[in-house]
Parts: C-alpha cells; structure tokens; sequence
C-alpha cells in the first residue's frame, strides 16, 4: 500500500508540473517556466540574448484550416525552433502563437535569426507545405540584467516596431527604442486620466467642393493639449492601438463630435457632414455599433450627417469580417470612408466589394503632383476608377495652387488642406462655418 501511495503522490506531483510549466500543444516549456528557466539563466555569467517570435496573420490560419491544424502548426513549429538553436539555449510557447526564445552563452544573432526564418517561413505538415511569414523582436540582455518580465518587455518592443513591415523578418532592441518606453510608459500612465481632464480636443478641417468652392464636410481630429504641450497623434494612436485604449478614445470622440453637432445646429443654418475615424480595434467590439447608436440617439444627431473613417489597411484585416460590419454600418445610415487609399495593400475589387461613399486619396500623392510621373500616373488611374464606381474622392494635405490646378481638371470631388484652411478648435470652426454662410 505505501509502494502505491508513493507512486501515485509521484504520478500527482508530476501531472501538477506539467499543468504548471508544460505547454500541452507543443510539448515545450510555457510561460511560467519560460520566467523561471530564463531568471535561471540571467544569474550565469556569460551573454544572454533573448527572441521573440510569432507567426503573422495566425488567427487567419486557424480560420481557414481549423484549430486541429493551428495547433498542428504550433507544434512544428515549436520543433523547428528546437533545432535551429543549440541545446544549451531555451525556447517554450509563452502565449497563442507566440514563443520565447533566450541563447546562452556568445551566438551569431543574424545566423540564427536567419536559419530560423528559412526553416518556418516553409513548413511541411503531414505532407502538405504551407508558406508562412514570422516577425522576431532581439534583445541582447545586459550583463546586470536579472528582471525578466523587462527582458521580455524589451523583446516584444522590438518585434512590434517592424510589424507591417514586409521586408523586415527582426527587429534589435536599440537605445533609442529604451527612450520610446519610457515615453511610451509615461502617455500609458496618464491616457486615463487625460480622458477625465478633457484633455484630448477636437479640430475639424473643412473639405472644399472643388466645383462650387464650398464647404461640403470636416473631418474631426484628436490633439491632445497635455497643459499647453500639444501630443501628436502619431506619437499616442500606435500605443493605444496596442494597449486597446483606442477603444474608449474612438467613442470619447464620437461623443464630442455629436455634442458639438447638438450644439452648431442651434447656432447654423446648414450643419456639414463630418468624418469621424474608426480604429479596427473598435469596429471589432461585439457591442460597437449599438453603443455609437445610442450615442446619437442621445444627442438628437442623424447618422447621415456622420461618416466613419477606416484606413485602407484595416479593410485588409484577416481577423474580422469587414463586408458584414460595414453593411450594418450602412444600414443604420452613415456613411463610410476609406482613409490614406494608395498607401495599403488592398486591391482594386475592395472598391467594389465594399460598400464605401468616399475614397481619400493620400497625401503622399498629392506630394507628387508636378514631380513624379509614375505616382501621377497612379493618381490618374485612382481617380478614373472611383469615378466610374461612382465614389466620391476627397484629396488630403492639399497645400499649393497647382495641386488645386490638377485635382480640378481631374474632377476630384472635395479637396481637404492648408491651402484651403487648417484644422480649426470648435470655436473657430463655429466662425467659419457662419462665415460661409
């Protein structure tokens, strides 16, 4: 009986550590032991560098063959990894698609990297070859390093800086990406309470019929005022895409653009229409729709006086259905635009598929007018086919008088840019509009 006893206590000890520290898909280390092996390894004295790698666009994968072959995938992959590096080195599965990798001891970063990158980028599952495309974050860990969840932060830091850059497989945590943190860590401590101050203000810039000269639309943007210091939105929209704070950021938004519009419709004759934008990350919400919905209710504000935003990039993304979203966008009666087109990968069928009023052709064309051919070439080519879909084109960063010349010979519909007007505060724009009334 005792003989039993200690077996089973055996056998109990050993299921408990594998539900502790064993991933059951691939078999490898998880993410606790991932933290423990690493401190492990952080107290010997020799170089550490540590890895992070995922598998790009893996949820579409999982989609299109099913959950049985993802995690098919995760395992190969995972013995993959196993023999591209050493035995001295680590690697566990730290979370979905992503695994940990930590080389111990002198390694050549880019051999390995690369070897890496040939073995997965084409993977043989039961007889079948799929082609995959991973991303990897480098962090060589200093000699007083012991904090691995900093070690790990680093890592993941430079993974995320190439993200959507094709041509890059990795990415080398540098000295300049230390500073980005820290910025990056002050504007995360203080999103939510910027949000309760009112901190973040919005600025419409007029649009401009180019056949009548007048205004037709604006498009709302954020600024955040942080006391008199202005925080550019290309500095703080990455960062709460990331951490999901957009969310809240994109109805703040909305809300203030409908509260202005209650208030400009007892003050003006004819509102214009305004463009809100609309992050992925929002259209993805379950309750999204119902909640913008009920933020114009509240207001007395008609949906066919607002249109959503969407970059071109977002109508390319796998994980959500766009078609079937912005239908019921469309149901409900706003209107849609396809924000910076010509800078994404989409297709020209998109224009089709989608049910999309406004197309607004970016600004890095509008830059080329009068100097390159090819990208005026391109810019012809856009306008002709929105015009036989019958879309309406809004040209943005409009700043000289032969871009104007040009986009009206071209019959651009709106033009949107300094040469016209900046970005006005609600006062302002209040001014303006009864100004050109």
């Amino acid at each position: 009986m005792n003989r039993r006893y200690k077996k089973l206590r055996i056998e109990k000890r050993n299921r408990l550590f594998e539900l502790a520290y064993i991933d059951p898909i691939t078999n490898l280390g998880n993410y606790n032991a991932y933290l423990a092996r690493t401190k492990e390894k952080l107290e010997i004295n020799c170089k550490k560098t540590m890895i992070i790698l995922d598998i790009d666009k893996f949820k579409s994968f999982n989609k299109k063959y099913g959950h049985t072959k993802g995690n098919e995938l995760l395992k190969k992959v995972g013995e993959e990894i196993k023999s591209a590096i050493r035995k001295t080195d680590i690697v566990c599965r730290l979370a979905n698609d992503v695994f940990g990798i930590l080389l111990v001891g002198e390694a050549d970063v880019k051999n390995i990297t690369d070897r890496l990158n040939k073995k997965i980028s084409r993977i043989n599952i039961k007889d079948t070859w799929y082609n995959l495309r991973i991303s990897m974050g480098v962090y060589i860990c200093g000699s007083e390093e012991k904090d691995v969840q900093s070690i790990i932060d680093k890592a993941i830091f430079a993974h995320d800086s190439i993200k959507g850059k094709y041509n890059v497989t990795y990415g080398v945590f540098t000295e300049e990406f230390e500073q980005k943190m820290v910025r990056e860590s002050e504007i995360e401590n203080r999103m939510e309470e910027a949000i309760q101050n009112q901190e973040f203000e919005i600025y419409y810039q007029p649009q401009i019929d180019t056949k009548t000269e007048k205004m037709v639309g604006a498009e709302a943007l954020i600024r955040w005022n942080e006391n008199g210091n202005m925080i550019s939105p290309n500095e703080f929209i990455p960062i709460f895409e990331r951490n999901l704070f957009i969310i809240k950021l994109d109805a703040y938004i909305f809300e203030m653009v409908c509260k202005h519009m209650k208030e400009m419709k007892q003050e003006v004759k004819n509102i214009p229409k305004i463009s809100v934008n609309i992050s992925k990350e929002s259209l993805a919400e379950k309750d999204f729709l119902e909640r913008y919905i009920k933020i114009t209710n509240q207001y007395e504000i008609d949906p066919n006086t607002i249109q959503f935003e969407i970059t071109e990039r977002t109508t390319v993304d796998d994980n959500i259905d766009m078609k079937e979203i912005l239908e019921k966008i469309k149901e409900k009666g706003f209107g849609i635009a396809i924000d910076d087109f010509g800078t994404g990968y989409s297709s020209l069928n998109m224009l089709e598929m989608l049910p999309i009023d406004t197309i607004k052709i970016d600004k890095s064309f509008i830059d080329k007018i009068g100097q390159e051919k090819n990208a005026i070439d391109l810019l012809e080519i856009i306008l002709y086919i929105t015009q036989k879909l019958r879309l309406k084109t809004v040209a943005e960063g409009v700043e000289k008088s032969e871009q104007v010349k040009y986009l009206k010979e071209k019959k651009c519909d709106f033009i949107q840019g300094y040469f016209y007007v900046r970005p006005l505060g609600f006062a302002d724009f209040k001014k303006y509009i009864k100004g050109k009334q």
